[in-house]
């Protein structure tokens, strides 16, 4: 059976966001922080279930040398495909993990869904000054997936005129063994 929940209150990852938001000085961000939240939380959300191994979402950036910003998602007890991929099973699950896309949000905009690990983020999708990009872990029926009462997301602040251009990275599920992606 699935629960459905919907987000009411000011979550951990929002709280975290607009402390990060304080500690760098960039009051831009809470602007950013307040419409991202927003637009995450507009989808219907729909709980892993107990025993589901929980996805684990982390995301780093890296300048595109012709144009923006190459995003690069690493994930964890999840199955990022495409819809007409997916094996349709009643749980969502593939050999004991979740599956489904992910929604990328770039200043609180939803830009694209996403059926892989890399996404570009063109420069005209992003402001002068510090940027977000978010992404999201959702079921192929768009439903946000949460482990308690937490979406499943990940986060990166950017200043593409900084070095390092990465100023802030937050995740609500880290990948505790990493390894080598690039």
């Amino acid at each position: 059976m699935k629960q459905y929940k919907y987000v009411v209150s000011t979550s951990r990852f929002i709280r975290h966001l607009l402390l990060a938001s304080l500690m760098l000085g960039a009051i831009q961000m809470i602007n950013v922080v307040a419409v991202a939240s927003t637009e995450i939380h507009e989808h219907k959300a729909l709980d892993i279930g107990a025993g589901t191994p929980v996805p684990k979402i982390e995301l780093s950036a890296y300048r595109d040398a012709t144009d923006g910003v190459n995003i690069h998602i690493e994930i964890d007890n999840y199955v990022l495909n495409a819809p007409d991929l997916a094996i349709n099973t009643p749980d969502h699950k593939v050999a004991g993990s979740l599956q489904g896309h992910a929604h990328v949000f770039v200043n609180g905009i939803k830009r694209q869904r996403l059926y892989g690990k890399d996404s570009h983020v063109p420069q005209s999708w992003l402001i002068e000054g510090v940027n977000q990009v978010a992404v999201s872990l959702n079921s192929h029926q768009h439903e946000n997936w949460m482990s308690g009462d937490h979406n499943i997301v990940g986060s990166i602040f950017l200043d593409l005129s900084k070095e390092p251009m990465v100023l802030h990275n937050f995740t609500s599920q880290p990948i505790e063994n990493k390894h080598a992606h690039h």
